[in-house]
């Protein structure tokens, strides 16, 4: 029997907190990057665990917070851009198990984004 199969068994859940739950979250709320496997919202839901949702896009949301605490600087060339010309970029890899949050957002130039690749 799967992990999360017996932790659905041995939870007591309360069936409308998840239904609004899943609700916000087929929504695409703005304060959680762009969901790229809605079929993992209800493991999600029930386990709590984001690999199931593979997020790995920033939300508008995260990446104005990342590019006002920068004030608009670049970490990697150190120059100052207007956010049209930045993208934001995970700070701990994806690839890596870096998760896609505001804590590990950075905005980046668009050369140094390029540049940088999955390093």
């Amino acid at each position: 029997m799967g992990r999360v199969l017996q932790q659905i068994r041995a939870a007591k859940y309360d069936a409308n907190a998840i239904e609004s739950k899943i609700a916000k979250l087929l929504r695409d709320d703005e304060d959680i990057g762009d969901i790229t496997n809605q079929r993992g919202i209800y493991e999600y839901v029930l386990d709590g665990d984001e690999r199931h949702l593979s997020i790995r896009k920033f939300s508008d949301k995260m990446a104005r917070t990342a590019y006002e605490r920068q004030k608009g600087v670049c970490p990697k060339c150190g120059r100052k851009f207007a956010i049209e010309e930045m993208e934001a970029d995970h700070i701990k890899p994806w690839s890596k198990g870096g998760r896609t949050v505001a804590e590990n957002c950075q905005m980046l130039c668009a050369d140094c984004n390029r540049r940088k690749g999955g390093k």
